[in-house]
């Protein structure tokens, strides 16, 4: 009896305990008062000298309306960490990157190992390893800064444009960083990233983008040291010292900018290899991703006469294998898809509308003949520049480990490629 009641006082203790530790601590909340909350992160070969330019997009906690947001950059720093901290100095607020989901890489950046900035990201647990990765046109700085004409920040923009949905459709092939580390570790050495460029839309009453883009930023030079100042709370045009994004909650705002990934960028070792075409990055998502659904265009007769029909297919079946013949590697390509015509470019007859589901043969020859062309074209760009984009060298190094010393530095030029892909209609 005794040794119960003496258990029934640790238990009590225990809990007196942690309740004590529930109203006590603040499980890491938040004071938006002196934290930045950076949402994205920018990183550039740096515009003088050595190093980097490090930009930080910071959601802005003020009444400037949705789509709030401010550009910070830290100049001509040697290392990423070093460009954080100088966040800190230089503004006054500590950036915390629990709800960073996105790293931009600006291109000169990818003409050097990539993972010299990215090794930060796989050191540091308060970036998760599902953060989105990515490679723009020109420099993070400037994508940042380029304003969306659907009142988005464009951080929260490019993350919906790289979207699970839009991977699934085949539009874009998205990496996160965990994938992307995978790969750059591997035997393959190789990874895939969204290519993202800019296209500006035409300028209304609401303003430009350019004149958005045009606002000086915050940035970080060895020679010249600013006042130390928290970050803007609004987003006047004459402010010094911040570009910050976004209007009043209810104002609408034309022009802007539209973000688009259809292009991939191929690694080789970490550095760009090549780039696939938005055709070349369908045909790779139908062989290699999770992609359910897709959408092309295929030139096909229908009744007689040529015609561009935009097709609708659906991935049944999708597999990728590794094999020898004659002691020559043998690597095969197996896609099963169903297809449906969604739209013509010429006036159809009206039983061709009604049985939209049923795809005639020719329009069906034609699809697989356009995918197996471009999953060539991919495969030969890939092979070309070493990068093992479909995983042959991965595959040869598991599966047939026996080979694989005689064969790992011309698997990719030696095997050969075929291509086993049927499409039937949607019945």
């Amino acid at each position: 009896m005794r040794t119960d009641k003496l258990w029934a006082r640790v238990f009590l203790a225990a809990a007196a305990v942690l309740l004590l530790l529930f109203f006590s601590n603040d499980f890491g909340l938040i004071d938006i008062r002196e934290t930045a909350i950076v949402v994205a992160l920018g990183i550039d070969e740096a515009e003088e000298g050595e190093g980097y330019d490090v930009t930080a997009q910071i959601a802005v906690p003020a009444n400037a309306g949705p789509g709030s947001a401010a550009n910070v950059t830290a100049k001509g720093v040697r290392t990423v960490s070093e460009g954080i901290a100088e966040l800190n100095q230089e503004t006054g607020w500590y950036p915390t990157l629990v709800h960073c989901r996105l790293i931009l890489l600006g291109e000169a950046l990818t003409e050097r190992n990539v993972f010299d900035v990215l090794g930060y990201f796989l050191r540091n647990e308060a970036v998760e390893d599902s953060c989105q990765v990515a490679v723009c046109a020109g420099t993070a700085r400037e994508t940042f800064g380029a304003g969306s004409p659907v009142n988005d920040i464009s951080a929260s923009a490019i993350i919906k444009v790289l979207s699970s949905e839009a991977q699934k459709t085949g539009l874009v092939s998205v990496t996160i960083l965990k994938d992307f580390a995978v790969g750059y570790y591997s035997v393959s050495e190789s990874g895939a990233l969204p290519y993202i460029t800019v296209k500006e839309e035409a300028e209304s009453q609401g303003g430009s983008a350019a004149q958005a883009a045009a606002l000086p930023s915050l940035v970080r030079n060895k020679r010249w040291r600013p006042v130390r100042e928290p970050l803007p709370l609004a987003a006047p045009a004459s402010a010094e010292g911040g570009e910050s994004q976004g209007g009043k909650s209810g104002e609408s705002k034309g022009g802007g900018a539209v973000f688009q990934a259809s292009e991939t960028m191929l690694f080789y070792r970490g550095k760009k290899a090549a780039i696939l075409t938005p055709e070349e990055t369908l045909a790779y998502n139908l062989a290699a991703t999770d992609t359910d659904f897709a959408y092309g265009n295929v030139t096909a007769a229908q009744d007689g006469k040529e015609a561009v029909c935009s097709l609708q297919m659906k991935i049944g079946k999708k597999r990728r294998s590794l094999s020898f013949e004659n002691g020559m590697p043998v690597f095969t390509f197996t896609i099963r898809a169903k297809a449906r015509v969604a739209d013509t470019d010429k006036a159809a007859p009206i039983l061709n509308i009604a049985k939209t589901q049923i795809a005639e043969e020719s329009v069906l020859r034609a699809a697989e003949q356009k995918f197996k062309e471009e999953l060539a074209s991919a495969a030969e760009k890939a092979a070309r520049s070493g990068c093992d984009l479909f995983g042959i060298k991965q595959r040869l190094y598991r599966f047939r480990h026996k080979d694989y010393e005689a064969f790992r530095e011309n698997i990719l030029s030696a095997a050969e490629l075929r291509y086993d892909i049927r499409f039937s209609g949607l019945k």
